[in-house]
């Protein structure tokens, strides 16, 4: 085990490296902050509104409880355990390659793309191969301290009055209900299910957890690369980075301490279809 762990080192130097550069980047290019959504028209929001809500829901998670005891990830089977880690990575370099290549950002085939990347393939390669294991607890903390950070995210991320709402009337009802439930299942679920559940889990079995989360979440952040694309790759690759590794070592961390797949789905739920879930009640409303 040690000797799986001995690249954990430099691959956290890595990312954080990485992390850094970017942060420079997006400040030095992109001072006015990044839009909320890769959606058209989406409005411009300051990089301390990005940063603020994931910096503040990974410092809640790391002091709820006071006292917990810790859920590892460990190897059960090393030769079962490179097997699948190795498709996993596959699947993650495959994915923003695939969709960058055939241009699929934006149109049906994304979504397709994604199902059987991130939720087909692997939920089969893990099923059969398997190769990790966490012995989960049975707590009520594993449950209440997930629902506090959430809370207190979403009211930095959703709610405060620093962050804009996103004007959705000029796209139809029926086809934004159709999107957002789409999003919901291929991202809210398989994202999760690919990202944290899955990936993370064996990337903590063999590098460390902090290596693990950091390596998980640069992983999905390069995965936006397809949709989130503006022409200029090195500003693009800063950009996600940034803002969605950040969400990416949120939820990362959330599933490292609490190992609860509902609380890390809810999560992205929200992140994704707040402004949605807004637009038709208050459509409704009104």
């Amino acid at each position: 085990m040690t000797s799986l762990r001995r690249p954990g080192h430099g691959v956290l130097a890595l990312c954080a490296a990485l992390a850094l550069a970017a942060l420079v980047i997006v400040l030095t290019v992109m001072p006015e902050g990044a839009p909320v959504s890769s959606d058209p028209g989406a409005p411009v929001v300051p990089w301390w509104v990005v940063l603020l809500p994931p910096v503040v829901g990974i410092a809640l998670t790391l002091v709820l409880p006071r006292r917990r005891t810790a859920m590892p990830a460990e190897v059960a089977d090393r030769r079962r355990f490179t097997a699948s880690t190795a498709v996993l990575l596959g699947l993650a370099v495959a994915f923003p390659l695939v969709v960058g290549l055939l241009d699929l950002g934006g149109s049906e085939w994304y979504v397709l793309v994604k199902l059987v990347l991130f939720m087909l393939v692997p939920g089969v390669v893990v099923a059969v191969v398997r190769g990790v294991r966490i012995e989960r607890l049975r707590a009520a903390w594993r449950w209440w301290a997930p629902a506090v950070v959430i809370l207190v995210w979403t009211l930095l991320s959703q709610v405060a009055p620093w962050n804009p709402r996103h004007d959705l009337s000029d796209i139809d009802p029926t086809m934004l209900v159709i999107s957002a439930t789409a999003t919901a299942i291929t991202a809210g679920l398989g994202e999760e299910l690919f990202y944290r559940r899955w990936l993370q889990t064996r990337l903590e079995a063999g590098l460390g957890a902090a290596p693990g989360i950091a390596l998980a979440s640069l992983a999905f952040a390069l995965m936006h690369l397809g949709s989130h694309g503006s022409g200029e790759p090195l500003v693009d690759v800063a950009r996600v980075i940034v803002a969605q590794g950040s969400f990416g070592v949120f939820v990362g961390v959330l599933w490292w301490r609490y190992r609860n797949l509902v609380a890390i789905v809810v999560a992205h739920l929200i992140v994704n279809g707040w402004q949605v879930g807004v637009h038709l009640v208050s459509g409704t409303a009104g």
